[in-house]
């Protein structure tokens, strides 16, 4: 992306940030809590892979918040925009780590794999700590047991964030590989 104008790689943020949003609009799954697993993430991780960490992060944080503002679910918004932000950064750099291997660009489906995984295991945590810190603050005071039963609480919801973890790493997998052909194309 370092020989691109700046208008071309605007156009790029601006594409992977759209796709990302349908994505996560397309097929939604509402789970306990507030919530719902999509297909997002998958494009949320290819975002950092592709764009690197920076524009990586503001397309996959935007297209991921903007998906929560059309779909009804204002209060998390700022939140996804922050953890999905932060996962494709993860994201970005754990495959910068791996792709240095080779000479060109390269999208290996194991190094794609290991890098989703990395992101996702953000998004988990990110999650997670958004839960206890939500449940903790509906609460009047804090005490040992209110934070023991938040960690419990948001403890709950992990099965679902895994389940969106395995979908989100499948995607990418599948789709940076793709989107690399395409965007190259269009250069």
């Amino acid at each position: 992306m370092n020989n691109l104008t700046n208008s071309e790689k605007n156009l790029r943020i601006l594409l992977l940030a759209t796709l990302t949003c349908i994505a996560t609009m397309l097929i939604k799954l509402p789970i306990p809590g507030n919530g719902y697993v999509n297909l997002g993430d998958g494009f949320m991780l290819s975002c950092g892979m592709i764009l690197g960490p920076i524009p990586g992060a503001l397309a996959a944080g935007a297209g991921s918040a903007l998906a929560d503002l059309i779909n009804g679910y204002s209060s998390i918004a700022p939140a996804t925009f922050i953890i999905k932000a932060l996962s494709a950064t993860v994201a970005a750099f754990v495959y910068k780590l791996l792709a240095r291997k080779y000479l060109t660009v390269h999208y290996s489906y194991m190094d794609v794999s290991i890098a989703g995984a990395a992101g996702e295991a953000m998004m988990i945590l990110g999650y997670f700590t958004y839960d206890v810190i939500s449940i903790i603050y509906g609460s009047d005071r804090l005490s040992r047991t209110i934070l023991s039963q938040a960690v419990s609480d948001a403890a709950a919801y992990l099965p679902y964030n895994l389940l969106q973890a395995a979908i989100g790493i499948t995607v990418t997998a599948l789709m940076t590989p793709l989107l690399v052909r395409l965007l190259i194309r269009t250069k």
